[in-house]
């Protein structure tokens, strides 16, 4: 089937979609995405190798589900790299797509700023009228005190007799010799943890990062301009759909392979699994 047909059958259903075709039906994004599969004769399992989208996932997308898509700008790369594959215009499903979305998207924000403003406490204000108050009174008291006991205490220091205090002198303490202690060499750090940063160009590229452990740490589809940094103890296993759309930075360290699947190390090395 030519790609003029498919982008022609594309654009005249989204027509129909926003009520401007002939029969004004109402048509889904994921009837659209199993229309254009089927229109290029493939089936879940090619259009997932093609694409390198889980098969489950464009079962989802195809039921009108894209919440497993990890977020809205993912759910449109995934359109975008089915529609490149099928040979069709995008633009309609991604028009539809934000259309249906952008209500979700405002709620969320107006949910997320609700709950970011929290009760407002104000600091008690102390009574400083009360505080200076009760200095006044101390000290009007204190000068009645003095006032009638002042005679007294003149009195009793001119009869007193002063006596010398004798001076003690105490020796200094001799200082013991001291022997410095002999410095251990300092041993070479080994980095144990792997930092990895993947940077999109281009078209971006389809990425699976799992640990030593096969533990996922991240499966997605990069766009074009964005990051995914991840860290783990030990080595990082990479997965990618086009190596040449990616810059790879591992502990800092630029790296650039045309692997498919490669191992990054913590000393900052990449090398192909066994």
């Amino acid at each position: 089937m030519s790609a003029v047909r498919v982008v022609g059958d594309f654009e005249s259903t989204a027509r129909g979609m926003s009520g401007d075709g002939e029969d004004g039906g109402d048509v889904s994004i994921g009837s659209e995405l199993t229309a254009a599969r089927e229109r290029a004769d493939m089936t879940i399992e090619q259009l997932s190798a093609a694409t390198r989208i889980r098969t489950g996932l464009l079962v989802a997308m195809e039921a009108d589900d894209f919440s497993r898509c990890g977020g809205n700008f993912y759910a449109r790369g995934h359109i975008r790299a089915i529609a490149r594959v099928v040979k069709a215009d995008p633009a309609p499903l991604l028009a539809s797509f934000d259309a249906e979305h952008a209500v979700e998207e405002e709620k969320a924000r107006r949910d997320e700023r609700a709950a970011a403003k929290g009760p407002t406490l104000h600091p008690a204000r102390p009574r400083w009228a009360v505080v200076v108050g009760a200095i006044l009174v101390g000290l009007m008291g204190w000068g009645m005190v003095r006032l009638f006991t002042l005679p007294s205490d003149i009195e009793a220091n001119a009869g007193a007799k002063s006596t010398p205090t004798p001076a003690v002198t105490t020796p200094a303490p001799t200082p013991k010799p001291t022997t410095p202690k002999p410095v251990k060499p300092v041993k070479p750090v080994v980095p144990t943890k792997t930092k990895l940063t993947l940077t999109a160009k281009d078209d971006g590229s389809y990425v699976t990062l799992r640990d030593k452990k096969g533990k996922r740490l991240f499966q997605g589809l990069l766009g074009p301009g964005s990051t995914q940094t991840v860290t783990a103890t030990g080595d990082i296993r990479i997965s990618v759909g086009i190596p040449a759309n990616l810059t790879i930075t591992i502990n800092n360290k630029r790296q650039s392979t045309k692997l498919y699947r490669f191992i990054a190390h913590p000393n900052g090395t990449l090398t192909k699994p066994k």
